[in-house]
Protein backbone atom coordinates (compact mmCIF):
# COMPACT_ATOMS: atom_id res chain seq x y z
CA UNK A 1 0.00 0.00 0.00
CA UNK A 2 1.29 3.45 -0.85
CA UNK A 3 1.97 6.09 1.76
CA UNK A 4 -0.84 8.28 0.38
CA UNK A 5 -3.41 5.53 0.88
CA UNK A 6 -2.16 4.91 4.41
CA UNK A 7 -2.31 8.62 5.19
CA UNK A 8 -5.90 8.85 3.97
CA UNK A 9 -6.93 5.80 6.00
CA UNK A 10 -5.25 7.24 9.09
CA UNK A 11 -7.09 10.54 8.56
CA UNK A 12 -10.40 8.67 8.32
CA UNK A 13 -9.69 6.83 11.56
CA UNK A 14 -8.85 10.13 13.31
CA UNK A 15 -12.01 11.74 11.94
CA UNK A 16 -14.26 8.93 13.14
CA UNK A 17 -12.56 9.08 16.54
CA UNK A 18 -13.35 12.83 16.76
CA UNK A 19 -17.01 12.13 16.02
CA UNK A 20 -17.14 9.55 18.80
CA UNK A 21 -15.27 11.84 21.22
CA UNK A 22 -17.85 14.50 20.59
CA UNK A 23 -20.59 12.05 21.50
CA UNK A 24 -18.80 11.07 24.72
CA UNK A 25 -18.08 14.69 25.68
CA UNK A 26 -21.74 15.59 25.31
CA UNK A 27 -22.98 12.50 27.18
CA UNK A 28 -23.56 14.44 30.40
CA UNK A 29 -26.13 16.56 28.58
CA UNK A 30 -29.41 15.24 27.26
CA UNK A 31 -29.36 13.95 23.70
CA UNK A 32 -31.26 16.25 21.40
CA UNK A 33 -34.88 15.31 20.96
CA UNK A 34 -36.19 14.81 17.48
CA UNK A 35 -38.50 17.83 17.84
CA UNK A 36 -35.57 20.10 18.80
CA UNK A 37 -33.54 18.92 15.83
CA UNK A 38 -36.49 19.28 13.46
CA UNK A 39 -37.04 22.84 14.70
CA UNK A 40 -33.36 23.72 14.21
CA UNK A 41 -33.29 22.22 10.69
CA UNK A 42 -36.55 23.98 9.80
CA UNK A 43 -35.15 27.36 10.84
CA UNK A 44 -31.81 26.67 9.13
CA UNK A 45 -33.36 25.55 5.86
CA UNK A 46 -35.79 28.50 5.94
CA UNK A 47 -32.71 30.70 6.43
CA UNK A 48 -34.19 32.19 9.61
CA UNK A 49 -30.87 33.19 11.15
CA UNK A 50 -32.42 35.34 13.88
CA UNK A 51 -34.61 32.39 14.85
CA UNK A 52 -31.51 30.18 15.10
CA UNK A 53 -29.62 32.77 17.12
CA UNK A 54 -32.58 32.83 19.54
CA UNK A 55 -32.20 29.04 20.02
CA UNK A 56 -28.54 29.33 21.02
CA UNK A 57 -27.92 29.56 24.76
CA UNK A 58 -25.80 32.39 26.16
CA UNK A 59 -23.04 29.97 27.11
CA UNK A 60 -23.15 27.80 23.97
CA UNK A 61 -19.88 26.22 22.86
CA UNK A 62 -19.04 26.13 19.16
CA UNK A 63 -16.35 23.82 17.84
CA UNK A 64 -15.47 24.30 14.18
CA UNK A 65 -13.46 21.09 14.23
CA UNK A 66 -9.83 21.58 13.14
CA UNK A 67 -10.41 25.33 12.75
CA UNK A 68 -11.54 27.29 15.82
CA UNK A 69 -13.66 27.36 18.93
CA UNK A 70 -16.05 30.01 20.24
CA UNK A 71 -18.23 30.45 23.26
CA UNK A 72 -21.19 32.57 24.28
CA UNK A 73 -22.23 35.56 22.20
CA UNK A 74 -19.47 34.89 19.64
CA UNK A 75 -21.44 31.82 18.53
CA UNK A 76 -24.14 34.06 16.98
CA UNK A 77 -21.63 35.18 14.33
CA UNK A 78 -21.35 31.53 13.25
CA UNK A 79 -24.56 31.84 11.25
CA UNK A 80 -23.25 34.85 9.29
CA UNK A 81 -21.18 32.54 7.11
CA UNK A 82 -24.19 30.38 6.33
CA UNK A 83 -26.20 33.47 5.34
CA UNK A 84 -23.95 33.75 2.28
CA UNK A 85 -24.00 30.07 1.28
CA UNK A 86 -26.48 27.59 -0.14
CA UNK A 87 -26.39 24.82 2.48
CA UNK A 88 -29.32 22.62 3.52
CA UNK A 89 -29.49 20.32 6.55
CA UNK A 90 -31.02 16.86 6.71
CA UNK A 91 -31.42 14.80 9.85
CA UNK A 92 -29.35 11.60 9.79
CA UNK A 93 -28.34 8.80 12.11
CA UNK A 94 -24.55 8.85 12.28
CA UNK A 95 -22.60 6.41 14.45
CA UNK A 96 -25.84 5.70 16.35
CA UNK A 97 -26.55 9.36 17.07
CA UNK A 98 -28.89 11.88 15.48
CA UNK A 99 -26.93 14.52 13.61
CA UNK A 100 -27.21 16.81 10.61
CA UNK A 101 -25.76 16.12 7.20
CA UNK A 102 -24.94 19.39 5.41
CA UNK A 103 -25.65 19.42 1.69
CA UNK A 104 -24.01 22.20 -0.32
CA UNK A 105 -25.89 23.68 -3.32
CA UNK A 106 -28.26 20.75 -3.90
CA UNK A 107 -25.60 18.03 -3.81
CA UNK A 108 -26.79 14.44 -3.42
CA UNK A 109 -24.07 13.56 -0.90
CA UNK A 110 -23.37 15.51 2.29
CA UNK A 111 -20.23 17.63 2.43
CA UNK A 112 -19.93 17.37 6.23
CA UNK A 113 -21.83 16.77 9.47
CA UNK A 114 -22.98 18.92 12.38
CA UNK A 115 -23.66 17.64 15.90
CA UNK A 116 -25.82 19.58 18.38
CA UNK A 117 -26.49 19.33 22.09
CA UNK A 118 -29.60 20.86 23.65
CA UNK A 119 -30.51 21.70 27.20
CA UNK A 120 -33.89 23.13 28.23
CA UNK A 121 -34.80 23.74 24.58
CA UNK A 122 -31.62 25.73 23.82
CA UNK A 123 -28.56 24.74 21.82
CA UNK A 124 -25.64 24.40 24.24
CA UNK A 125 -23.06 22.88 21.91
CA UNK A 126 -22.39 22.87 18.15
CA UNK A 127 -19.70 20.66 16.60
CA UNK A 128 -19.39 21.57 12.92
CA UNK A 129 -17.17 19.25 10.85
CA UNK A 130 -17.11 21.58 7.83
CA UNK A 131 -13.32 21.79 7.82
CA UNK A 132 -12.78 18.01 7.93
CA UNK A 133 -14.73 16.90 4.84
CA UNK A 134 -12.91 13.57 4.59
CA UNK A 135 -15.18 12.31 7.40
CA UNK A 136 -18.27 12.64 5.20
CA UNK A 137 -16.53 10.90 2.32
CA UNK A 138 -16.44 7.56 4.15
CA UNK A 139 -19.02 7.89 6.93
CA UNK A 140 -21.87 5.44 7.17
CA UNK A 141 -25.15 7.15 7.93
CA UNK A 142 -28.84 6.88 7.20
CA UNK A 143 -31.24 9.72 6.46
CA UNK A 144 -33.99 9.95 9.09
CA UNK A 145 -37.40 10.49 7.56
Amino acid sequence: MGTTVLAVKAALVRGRKKLLEGEEAGAEKAAPARAELDRYAGLFNARDWDGLRALVSDDCRLDLVSKSQRRGKQVGAYFSRYEKENVALRLVRLEGRLAFAAYVAGAIKPAYFILLTFENGCVTSIRDFRYVPYIAAEAEFEVVV
